[in-house]
């Protein structure tokens, strides 16, 4: 299991868990990848008391939002998520191991 972090202590190519309070939800969007096939993505605007981060919903987890009834204030527990530095900021992705549930 990944170390429990801070936003302000989150790292490039890291394993991470944290808990976090959405802020706010940008709508899914849909793209084209480099070999044609077509994807979704979804933003997520989250915080702790340390700082701000988004959280990047791919593909069939871009539906997450309303399986999970997810609102502005709804408070997530990340477990085993992959940080990434991006010209936005901070990302967290759930990727193939990790986990984002309702606390």
């Amino acid at each position: 299991m990944a170390t429990n972090k801070k936003v302000v202590d989150l790292k490039d190519r890291e394993e991470v868990s944290v808990d976090v309070e959405v802020v706010k939800i940008f709508d899914s969007k849909d793209f084209s990848r480099r070999d044609g096939s077509s994807g979704k993505v979804r933003n997520v605007k989250v915080k702790d008391e340390t700082g701000e981060c988004r959280i990047a919903l791919w593909d069939n987890d871009v539906d997450m939002i309303e399986n999970l009834s997810i609102v502005e204030g709804t408070k997530l527990r990340c477990t085993d998520c992959y940080v990434k530095q991006t010209d936005f900021g901070t990302d967290i992705s759930k990727g193939k191991k990790g986990t984002i549930v309702v606390i």
